[in-house]
């Protein structure tokens, strides 16, 4: 009987929302099955967490680059972007490097699980950069997100990108790099308007200067 109720239940439900527009079947979906989705995604993150865990303690992860709310076009221009940077530092076979793309905080359906997602990756020292929208950077800014770049930076590295740098909107320090005259945009594709951020120094400080140095061609 309870097998048979549940058969009905859920075949109801799968006509309502046959009948639903895409937009009223998201709303819907979010509003009524909220919890078990948030639930559903916090068991896959940890469980993702702890593979990655297992997966890092046999490899070096040199560089962890969040790329958050990005529109650029799709997977295989951040796979050559990876490809390109890692030939440059000559990495050895355990040395890898992680492109996280999974991060949307924009989206109304997914920003609660993203949020989840990206205050435990900052927490932990995980994640080096974030590359994201000023929107992000405006919304973090004061909840120590972001690294003060003179805090880290060498001078002339400092100097060379100080016309690009997004600052702090209450401090004025320097928290961020406008990245519209790096080659990411024109080379890989990503959005003009994009800002990096640099989020810990607890991994591997000096590969991060590279990255920089990379994308802004020897800076």
């Amino acid at each position: 009987m309870a097998g048979e109720a549940f058969r009905k239940s859920f075949q109801e439900e799968k006509e309502k929302l046959k009948k639903m527009t895409p937009a009223d079947r998201r709303w819907y979906i979010w509003n009524y099955y909220r919890i078990p989705i948030l639930i559903g995604l916090v068991i896959v993150f940890f469980l993702y967490q702890a593979g990655g865990a297992f997966l890092r303690s046999r490899q070096d992860c040199m560089l962890y680059c969040a790329f958050i709310d990005q529109s650029f076009a799709g997977e295989a221009q951040l796979d050559r972007l990876k490809d390109d940077f890692y030939a440059r530092e000559n990495f050895s076979g355990r040395q890898v490097i992680t492109f996280d793309t999974s991060i949307n905080l924009s989206d109304d359906l997914y920003s609660d699980a993203s949020l989840i997602v990206f205050q435990s990756l900052t927490g932990t020292d995980t994640v080096d950069i974030i590359i994201t929208k000023q929107s992000v950077m405006e919304q973090y800014h004061n909840q120590n997100v972001f690294l003060n770049l003179q805090d880290f930076l060498p001078p002339q590295q400092l100097a060379q990108l100080e016309d690009d740098f997004y600052y702090d909107p209450e401090t004025s320090s320097p928290i961020g790099i406008y990245l519209k005259n790096s080659v990411l945009p024109s080379a890989y594709g990503l959005d003009e308007d994009s800002i990096l951020g640099i989020c810990t120094l607890e991994n591997h400080p000096e590969v991060i200067q590279d990255f920089l140095s990379f994308i802004f061609h020897n800076a």
